[in-house]
């Protein structure tokens, strides 16, 4: 700063908190009292520790900013924006700024969301941030599921993901802005590439916005405030009932997983221990192999399916917090891409990507696995629970209807399923009160059991 203020002075400091020597705050005093250095830059302090004592420092020492890690791209340009005094979002951020924007989301309430992902773990998280906020959210797996599902109803925003098989979601939005009923709907971007170029690809595709994953909650609901209109809200349709905070059971988390920060990943579900637990269950299950599906596909030369195998891992890896399996993922899916854009690799390039990746994946996978086999507990229908025998043409429609719904990890569809199942045939009640009861615990695998169970005994 000193060598710098005669010719061209910093207008900018980004301060780090904890530093050796002198810390950010201490840093930011010096630069506040420094006779050289006025008139004073803009500062904003960054830290890891989100506690009020350290805010009523940094406010102390006149810093203009303060910012909890991670940080996504969203919201330090906002808090740059703020530092300088220029427009920014209304809620100002804080340790508190999140509870503050969640109460700022009232005025949305209601809003019809249509959630556009392939990844059924990063669908139930963006499906819990959204919903704990009071918005109703259907999802679609794909893109041309999502031209459907616009077709046949209203929505006040999409969010889309980019990267998705059948049909990507910048097709899809090229399909959404060829209707001239959608042309002033909404659609926003989720990816996990943060670069300026993906952004712009984003925009020209049609999409108003972009969000980046892991889904940083903040940024999202600033996102969305940003687009939607209170007063054009759609009609709610009907919805799964939302479990709040307060009412969920405390299921137990392990202190610690290896290759996990718990903290980040429970941040992200806003606090949701049981989802967690249940998302982290799925994912030792479905990812166990994926490393050695890698190798696999390298050895048959299909790096377009190493890039996917990796992007799926890197986008689950960071909405659960596993932040070292996050990183080796991530440098597969580049090198995959550097491939694919023309560059020549040996063995000996592709083997320490692979190696980084295993040693993150490994661990994970059999730490999940030890403490899931000590809780594990088997789902089943009380005997008395069971209906009476049901025409087997009505239970095998039934039954495929609930599958289709729990694959797709569908809770609005499965609650509606079962109400509608029930007022059709009053003896599939214990059934679908299960089904429902299931569905708002995510427990897509045990409904699955349930139908199965339900077209046997059927006959």
């Amino acid at each position: 700063l000193e060598k710098a203020v005669k010719s061209h002075p910093f207008e900018l400091v980004i301060l780090d908190w904890k530093m050796p020597g002198i810390d950010g705050i201490e840093t930011a005093r010096r630069i506040r009292s420094h006779p050289d250095l006025q008139p004073n830059p803009a500062m904003i302090l960054i830290t890891a520790y989100g506690r009020e004592g350290v805010m009523q420092k940094a406010e102390q020492a006149g810093l203009d900013g303060f910012l909890l890690k991670p940080v996504s791209p969203s919201v330090l340009f906002d808090t740059i924006m703020q530092a300088f005094g220029k427009e920014a979002p209304a809620v100002r951020r804080s340790v508190g700024g999140l509870d503050q924007l969640v109460n700022t989301m009232e005025q949305i309430r209601g809003a019809q969301i249509l959630l556009v992902e392939d990844n059924e773990i990063n669908r139930q998280v963006a499906q819990e941030i959204l919903e704990n906020a009071g918005l109703t959210v259907t999802m679609a797996c794909d893109g041309k599921e999502a031209v459907s599902a616009i077709q046949q109803n209203r929505y006040d925003a999409v969010l889309m993901d980019v990267q998705m098989p059948v049909m990507d979601g910048y097709t899809a939005t090229r399909e959404i802005r060829g209707d001239e009923r959608h042309r002033e709907l909404p659609v926003i971007a989720m990816t996990a590439h943060a670069m300026a170029g993906d952004r712009e690809k984003s925009l020209e595709a049609g999409m108003n916005d972009h969000v980046t994953k892991p889904i940083d909650p903040q940024a999202l609901f600033e996102t969305l405030l940003k687009w939607i209109r209170p007063h054009q809200i759609a009609p709610q349709q009907p919805a799964a009932p939302v479990t709040t905070a307060g009412e969920r059971r405390p299921d137990a988390l392990p202190d610690d997983l290896p290759g996990f920060d718990l903290a980040d990943g429970l941040q992200r579900l806003q606090g949701n221990r049981k989802l967690y637990a249940k998302l982290l269950l799925k994912f030792a299950a479905d990812y166990a192999s994926r490393s050695a599906e890698i190798r696999t596909a390298i050895e048959q030369n299909d790096f377009e399916q190493v890039r996917s195998l990796a992007h799926a891992v890197k986008g689950v890896a960071g909405n659960l917090g596993a932040t070292m399996l996050h990183k080796a993922a991530s440098d597969v899916e580049m090198l995959a891409k550097q491939v694919l854009g023309g560059k020549e690799t040996t063995a000996k390039i592709w083997d320490p990507k692979l190696s980084q990746l295993k040693q993150a994946l490994s661990p994970a996978v059999a730490g999940i696995q030890s403490w899931g086999a000590a809780i594990a507990q088997p789902v089943s229908v009380p005997p008395e629970d069971r209906p009476a025998a049901l025409p087997p043409e009505w239970a095998r429609q039934a039954t495929a209807r609930l599958r289709e719904a729990a694959e797709l990890g569908d809770v609005t569809g499965l609650v509606s399923a079962a109400g509608e199942l029930t007022a059709d045939c009053e003896a599939f009640a214990p059934f679908g009160s299960r089904v429902i009861e299931l569905a708002n615990d995510f427990e897509f695998d045990a409904i699955i059991e349930l139908a199965d169970k339900l077209a046997a005994d059927s006959g």
